[in-house]
């Protein structure tokens, strides 16, 4: 055997994904098979354009990229007279520490505090009830 066959299943819900790891095969037949079992059962029936077979090669890696955690955090702007804050994406690092990494799309309309690459310290603060992340403080500069 030099690969395997992946089921799994996907559907939207409430503006995500829902991905369920079916099972792992050794032809696409018993693949195929299994959708064929499963497409009547509850979910997956509301579903059935949902199924999908991948075949992974065996003894190779398969993600290589690496990978980051996003969280959203709240930036303060520069020169508005009043708190504004910019939402941005920011990769979650050890420490409490945070690096910006959304781009600002208008730089001559708006300054950030904190520009894209930066590494920043945030806390919590609550807005109308809800509490956000907020960046407080420069650790070092972008690049």
């Amino acid at each position: 055997m030099t690969e395997v066959f992946v089921l799994q299943h996907e559907y939207e819900l409430d503006d995500h994904d829902e991905t369920k790891l079916i099972g792992v095969y050794s032809s696409r037949s018993e693949a195929e098979a299994a959708v064929k079992r499963l497409s009547t059962q509850p979910g997956f029936s509301d579903h059935a354009d949902g199924f999908s077979i991948d075949t992974y090669p065996l003894d190779q890696d398969h993600w290589q990229e690496g990978f980051a955690t996003l969280v959203p955090v709240l930036l303060p702007l520069e020169g508005e007279g009043t708190d504004v804050w910019r939402p941005v994406h920011a990769e979650r690092l050890a420490d409490g520490e945070y690096r910006v990494v959304t781009q600002n799309s208008d730089p001559d309309g708006e300054r950030w505090t904190f520009p894209c690459g930066s590494v920043v310290r945030c806390q919590e603060r609550s807005f109308d009830g809800e509490v956000q992340l907020v960046a407080v403080s420069l650790v070092r500069h972008a690049g």
